[in-house]
């Protein structure tokens, strides 16, 4: 229901222009100065500020007690690269009020940590650091009544949802307070009930669960105290059966429960901390059993309330001796927990467990890329699971969605690296390119676009890609691996060689190349793996890729011997961001 845009992470030194207290628990601090434009640091062109969001987020850098500066991230081309050493210190903030000169951010009068105590005694002229946001979600298209609720650390959030959403939508808002003398002004043009819950008497669950349950389709977004919320994931996922594009729930902080003394004595013992450190990260077990349980619908079965064993045997069709020993597991893991009847129910941890569990079950792309790792201790090349992808419609459909979330992060990148304006058509092919596509379509609707991808692919790509406003303006073309080429068309090629061994990445590539016209125009963006890569997340995913398809991520000279090979000629070719590379091409 909420279409996202993604955004550089930028770095931008900001100048305090005001501090003003809205009531005794909100101090609202309005920031700005030339860096919410576009500038030039670090030898990078940088790109303006822009929030697109209600619940967008930024992070404010704050200096650790006793220091006059905070550690900072260094900038990248479109991302911060976070110091190994000592970790800055950051929080979370939505910003609202934004005008042309300052962007107004609340912070709730409460706790003594570095940004409370910053927030209470920021003035006017004061410096800070901020950065994000780094992507936007938009209003929920197809809602016909909103359910939104939070306690004053989402105020800011409500503010500005209200504030911008279109007139004459219902809504339903419950706002949690202290007390009274903490309630504020929240205009908006919207059909909207705020009901302010002061005291704690009565709770968010409680002012939400008794509220008359609206016709129609129901968006509910719900942000606040972790432990607070809670309850309410389950009623409206499971007792009000919302599906998750129509549920949004997040823990914007959580209480703090009594910690041991800071002056307790801990004997150093390395030998044993690195034994621990290498057992844990030896250890399968844990992620599997989570995972069994996911596949089989345990954690399913116990979220609905099937909080026996065999009642969770009869709804799951699984062995009851598998399930009784799958749940004394997950107990031990803290994934769920014996209540005082002595029925099974999900913990915090098996909570997120559920809203994400579609991520963590084993019949995904994503979990058999994972597992596709243990055909590295094979002798020989690991067998490809191209094949797998491409014929299976469920696990291709699921791997390109995969590439394409992942693209989506530069999809901006690739719009401000190349003259889409110019190009009056756009033939594009690979796994991300239909993040691109949509963000041309986006900015430019009188190009004309196609996307050609196996049928799978193409559905997914149309289904959860492609903007609704936007799809039937872009024709989509099956092919089975062959790129598709289009007179008088640029032809955009992004993520094109992931799944490709180099003799087959050659072979298609120089097929494209002599089909093409004289002087076309063609951009190839690949994600290249760069000399002296640390980054455990990249070097995990090169291992993923490898196992898959027996390539891994390649070095730009690599990419570029291969284009080069296939009779393509590098007009440019230049760094994007997020490890990625474009190269202008044309035939040779």
């Amino acid at each position: 229901m909420r279409t996202r845009v993604t955004f550089p992470i930028v770095l931008r030194e900001l100048t305090v222009l005001a501090v003003a207290d809205v009531n005794a628990g909100t101090r609202r601090i309005t920031v700005g100065g030339p860096q919410l434009g576009a500038f030039h640091a670090h030898g990078l062109d940088l790109p303006a500020w822009t929030s697109e969001g209600f619940d967008d987020h930024v992070k404010f850098f704050f200096a650790a007690p006793g220091a006059d500066r905070p550690v900072l991230p260094r900038q990248e081309i479109a991302s911060l690269d976070w110091p190994a050493g000592e970790r800055p210190i950051a929080k979370d903030y939505t910003p609202h009020g934004i005008t042309a000169d300052g962007v107004d951010f609340d912070f709730v009068r409460h706790g003594s940590g570095p940004a409370a105590t910053w927030a209470e005694h920021a003035k006017p002229g004061d410096t800070v650091w901020m950065a994000g946001p780094k992507m936007s979600l938009s209003h929920p298209a197809g809602a016909d009544v909103i359910v939104a609720a939070g306690d004053e650390t989402a105020l800011p959030a409500l503010r500005r949802w209200l504030h911008e959403m279109p007139a004459g939508t219902r809504a339903h808002v419950f706002v949690e307070i202290a007390d009274d003398s903490r309630r504020q002004e929240l205009p908006t043009a919207a059909d909207a009930e705020i009901t302010w819950l002061s005291g704690g008497s009565p709770t968010l669950d409680e002012a939400v669960r008794a509220l008359p349950w609206p016709d129609g389709v129901v968006f509910a977004w719900v942000a606040g105290e972790a432990g607070a919320i809670r309850p309410l994931r389950r009623y409206l996922r499971v007792e009000r059966e919302l599906p998750a594009s129509q549920v949004e729930i997040t823990g914007y902080w959580k209480r703090s429960s009594t910690e041991a003394p800071l002056d307790e004595t801990v004997e150093e013992q390395p030998e044993d901390d690195a034994h621990d450190r290498l057992h844990e990260l030896a250890e399968i077990v844990p992620g599997l059993a989570i995972r069994v349980a996911v596949t089989l619908g345990v954690i399913d079965a116990v979220d609905a309330g099937d909080g026996t064993a065999a009642a969770i045997s009869a709804r799951t069709g699984a062995d009851p001796g598998t399930v009784e020993s799958l749940l004394r597991y997950l107990a031990a893991l803290d994934v769920v927990a014996v209540d005082a009847d002595g029925r099974h129910v999900l913990t915090a941890l098996g909570e997120e467990l559920a809203e994400d569990a579609d991520d963590y079950h084993l019949e995904n792309a994503e979990a058999i890329l994972d597992l596709g790792v243990l055909k590295l201790a094979a002798a020989g090349a690991p067998e490809s699971l191209r094949a797998v992808f491409e014929t299976d419609e469920r696990l291709g459909g699921q791997a390109r969605g995969v590439v394409e979330d992942l693209a989506l992060w530069i999809a901006p990148l690739i719009m401000s690296a190349y003259d889409w304006a110019g190009a009056g058509a756009v033939a594009a092919t690979g796994h991300g390119a239909g993040a691109a596509v949509n963000a041309i379509a986006r900015a430019h609707p009188g190009v004309k676009l196609s996307l050609s991808a196996l049928p799978s692919a193409l559905t997914m790509v149309r289904d959860r890609i492609l903007d609704k406003e936007h799809a039937g303006h872009v024709e989509l073309v099956p092919t089975s691996g062959a790129v598709v080429v289009r007179d008088g068309a640029t032809h955009l090629l992004v993520h094109f060689l992931d799944w490709l061994t180099d003799a087959d990445a050659a072979h298609l590539l120089a097929e494209f190349a002599r089909a093409l016209p004289a002087g076309t125009d063609v951009v190839v963006v690949e994600d290249v793996r760069p000399d002296g890569d640390t980054d455990v997340e990249e070097i995990e995913n090169d291992l993923r890729l490898r196992a898959a398809f027996g390539t891994g991520r390649r070095t730009a000279e690599q990419v570029s011997a291969l284009l080069e090979t296939a009779g393509l000629r590098t007009v440019t070719a230049g760094d994007i961001g997020w490890s990625h590379r474009m190269w202008h091409l044309t035939p040779a």
